[in-house]
């Protein structure tokens, strides 16, 4: 019934997939990372709550979070292809049933955010939510990445739902916000979400560019501006609980401690989305004068 529902929703705002991006072959591709670094990162940890209504089930460095509602769950996030079963594990582990989830939205589409969706999606049944770009290359499995090339395969997945900027998605007491903020790829996303008892909070997708080549890319001659707009998108969102898609961008290892230890609210954080961004803002500006000095 309320899978129904929110197809009738949101059908007007689906979209056709786009054909495969069309890489330039002027434009050099930047070196991916090894498969070991992630998996490094997808190392499993116990699901453990964050806030009411909010769960972490992801892995050690790999975010996945789950929020609970009276008329369904929603599942952000699904790591490596090999994390799907244990982000399942996590789920059924803390008493939910992976059948409640119905919608999963994605931050990015590589395999370390996106990987384990299509085994998710399948085993949940839910619809998937994300912005167009996202999708497009969700559905080409990771394939023509602007900056990496076919380097980085993932299992590919159908998207659902197309968000575009600011467009709300409402699940029982939880309202979802999409931000799109481009620039780590051109699809990248940031939720949002309006939580029980008037609490905020965002999990944000990533705004580094390593490695990236930022002077005249050809494959992306947006990638500057956008994630220069993608700083002030961010920057201007205060939240009570900050969230982002690798656990070291929100120190989740020390929080983790923390909780365990009895603070029940070491996952609120009204500062750090602001720090997050002013640290990756500096990072970003110092790679592009290097480059532009290296381009003269």
């Amino acid at each position: 019934m309320y899978r129904s529902a929110l197809l009738l929703t949101w059908s007007l705002f689906m979209l056709p997939l786009s054909g495969f991006a069309t890489l330039n072959p002027n434009q050099p591709l930047s070196e991916a990372p090894p498969f070991s670094l992630f998996a490094e990162w997808a190392k499993p940890v116990k699901p453990f709550r964050i806030a009411d209504n909010v769960w972490y089930v992801g892995t050690e460095n790999l975010s996945s979070i789950l929020i609970t509602t009276s008329e369904g769950h929603i599942l952000v996030d699904g790591a490596l292809d090999a994390s799907a079963q244990n982000i399942r594990q996590n789920i059924e582990s803390l008493g939910f049933n992976i059948h409640d989830i119905r919608i999963i939205l994605n931050s990015h589409a590589r395999l370390d955010q996106a990987g384990g969706i299509s085994k998710l999606k399948l085993w949940s049944g839910a619809l998937l939510a994300a912005s167009q770009a996202n999708a497009d290359q969700m559905g080409r499995g990771g394939k023509d990445d602007f900056a990496l090339g076919d380097a980085l395969p993932f299992p590919p997945v159908t998207t659902d739902i197309i968000v575009h900027n600011g467009e709300t998605i409402n699940l029982g007491e939880v309202t979802i916000k999409a931000l799109l903020t481009p620039g780590h790829l051109p699809g990248s996303t940031s939720w949002l979400f309006s939580l029980p008892r008037g609490r905020t909070m965002i999990y944000a997708d990533s705004l580094a560019t390593p490695g990236y080549y930022l002077v005249d890319n050809k494959n992306y001659p947006a990638l500057v501006n956008d994630i220069r707009t993608s700083f002030a998108t961010l920057s201007a969102q205060h939240v009570d609980i900050f969230i982002a898609n690798k656990g070291e961008r929100f120190n989740l290892a020390e929080k983790r401690t923390r909780l365990y230890a009895g603070d029940k609210n070491a996952f609120t954080d009204r500062d750090g989305l602001q720090k997050y961004v002013s640290q990756s803002k500096q990072t970003f500006e110092e790679l592009l004068k290097k480059q532009a000095g290296f381009s003269k």
